[in-house]
């Protein structure tokens, strides 16, 4: 049995559910795991709480919270990651010392997402753990890069409305996209925190896995979505710089989420980027087998393969 004890931040989410469901799972192979949550959130961990998954009524700013766990697993949303600065430092005052901050994305370390606004709170982030773990030996952070969530092929944000069949995007169609299923994706984090006590540990502060599944164009995502559905796609491709320039109005207008979606499809229709380049750590996952993009889309629309 792993040492180490568990908490998440943000379990409620679409990531976090699978998360905490994953952790649930393997709940014995750790000395703890639990579910963080303020008081008016508690009910909605009522039926994980009942599977016996523990759940720390508290605030993620507050020492007590943390108190008694080795690690955290923020999965906050685009508005709340913005306070994982301070969750980080209230984290390490009370002794965590391992905290996986809200990536589960892209390669943000690299042309244009070093400067995308979708991603700045994440690069702020980024920067306040590299400081965290100059100023406080024995603290480390991981960092996992998995591309974009499979399921979300089928998602407004990619420009995709599967209920008319239309997918309206702002780049070329033979763009590429690096996915990976979602509990896929959970299983990579359980197996991680286990991989701290194992000779996968380094002396660098920073774990970095990047596992994305597959990149697939997004000509071949709508040809799937078309198979899966079994409905016909009717596409619409936009120049990126169109895009762009909605963010930028969005952002002059101050609306915020407008101008966050729009620098998201700017990026990911941008020709000259790639979402996770390679090389790609799966050979230090040899357990886990991920499935396919067809496969996690047909468990999204609740179909068997054919």
């Amino acid at each position: 049995m792993s040492s180490q004890s568990v908490l998440l931040i943000g379990a409620g989410g679409y990531i976090g559910r699978a998360v905490a469901q994953e952790f649930l799972s393997q709940k014995s192979k750790f000395a703890r795991v639990a579910i963080l949550a303020d008081l008016p959130k508690v009910g909605k961990f009522a039926e994980i709480s009942s599977e016996g998954m523990e759940v720390v009524v508290g605030n993620f700013l507050e020492p007590n919270s943390f108190k008694g766990f080795t690690i955290v697993i923020c999965m906050l949303g685009n508005h709340a990651m913005k306070h994982q600065p301070a969750i980080i430092d209230v984290a390490i005052s009370a002794g965590v010392t391992n905290f996986y901050p809200s990536e589960f994305g892209s390669d943000i370390s690299q042309g244009a997402y070093l400067s995308n606004r979708y991603f700045r709170d994440k690069q702020i982030t980024r920067e306040h753990l590299t400081k965290a773990a100059e100023h406080h030996k024995g603290f480390g952070y991981t960092l996992m890069v998995t591309g974009s969530f499979a399921e979300y092929a089928a998602h407004p944000a990619f420009g995709v409305d599967p209920d008319q069949g239309t997918f309206d995007f702002f780049g070329p169609k033979e763009k590429k996209e690096p996915f990976t299923g979602i509990l896929d994706i959970a299983k990579y984090v359980v197996a991680s925190v286990l991989m701290l006590e194992s000779k996968f540990e380094t002396e660098n502060p920073c774990r970095t896995f990047r596992i994305p599944t597959a990149t697939y164009s997004w000509e071949e995502v709508i040809e799937t979505l078309s198979r899966v559905q079994g409905k016909k796609y009717t596409c619409t491709y936009h120049q990126t710089s169109e895009a762009h320039a909605l963010a930028k109005k969005y952002a002059s207008e101050g609306d915020v989420d407008r101008e966050l979606g729009y620098s998201l499809k700017a990026i990911i229709g941008g020709p000259n980027e790639e979402g996770v380049p390679k090389p790609w750590d799966h050979d230090k996952f040899p357990d886990i087998n991920p499935e396919s993009l067809e496969l996690s889309l047909r468990r999204y629309f609740g179909k068997q393969e054919q």
